[in-house]
């Protein structure tokens, strides 16, 4: 065998040697896929406790709101608890729903999470003896020190003073334009399901499956129109105009007890 066929014998070799090589480097290095999944942690508020190691994924479904729709209902619909659609959607006001926003129904529920508290180390210094405040100490002093304390989520107002008013009658007389305002001024909220408003003369408006937040208002129109557009906006579907002025305005909820009265063109009761 003569020298040129070593060389070529040996470059050969060398060529195959250094293909090899990249192939398994380009085999080896390649970067993971990425997975995607949507666990409760990403669906809670940021201020919510979650337990260490806790992230089991959950199915949801991405809902665009429609005309007349109300998270009392859609929590119905879906069979969701109302807290949870609010959770996880992350809305501030329950009460307003813009048509084409989309919410996050965690089907099922969102899960039960609980914080796991780390324990802090023991102080190896003498610690500095606390003076509790006096009993003299005036109440917006304590208002200013309680103040520098980290907020807790606030709960849902499920509980607490409820207190509906009616805020006004706008345009009475005008059936077109004509509609009452009621505010939930309290601090918790009212399933107004079965409660009604009603005037002098007879005439009866009964509410449907609808919760009113601590905060929040529902219109009533009298004219005929479509519940929901816009939220928290109700028709009563008359022809003609229902109130008049010095005419008492009552609302009741769903046992017949007196929650309101307004009289037309005056503040409310």
């Amino acid at each position: 065998m003569t020298r040129k066929q070593v060389a070529f014998i040996i470059v050969v070799n060398a060529v195959i040697s250094a293909a090899i090589s990249l192939g398994v480097v380009l085999l080896v290095g390649r970067p993971p896929e990425k997975v995607s999944t949507i666990t409760p942690t990403s669906l809670l508020p940021a201020t919510q406790p979650v337990a260490v190691g806790s992230t089991p994924t959950i199915e949801v479904v991405i809902h665009v709101v429609q005309a007349g729709d109300t998270i009392s209902g859609l929590a119905l619909k879906y069979d969701v608890p109302e807290e949870d659609i609010i959770a996880a959607s992350h809305l501030e006001n329950p009460n307003f729903l813009q048509v084409g926003m989309e919410l996050i129904i965690p089907i099922g529920g969102l899960p039960k999470v609980t914080s796991t508290l780390t324990p802090e180390p023991t102080a190896t210094e003498t610690p500095i003896p606390f003076e509790p405040p006096s009993a003299d100490m005036t109440a917006t002093a304590a208002a200013e020190l309680g103040a520098t304390a980290t907020p807790l989520p606030t709960p849902l107002p499920s509980t607490g003073d409820l207190k509906i008013t009616i805020s006004e009658i706008l345009a009475p007389g005008q059936v077109d334009q004509e509609r009452v305002v009621i505010s939930n001024v309290g601090d918790r909220l009212a399933d107004m399901q079965g409660w009604t408003l009603s005037d002098n003369e007879g005439n009866v408006y009964t509410f449907p499956n609808f919760r009113l937040w601590a905060g929040g208002s529902v219109t009533v129109h009298t004219r005929v129109g479509q519940d929901g557009n816009p939220p928290a906006n109700f028709y009563w579907g008359k022809l003609q105009a229902v109130w008049s002025n010095s005419e008492v305005a009552t609302l009741k909820d769903a046992a017949g007890a007196v929650i309101a009265t307004y009289i037309v063109g005056s503040q409310p009761n």
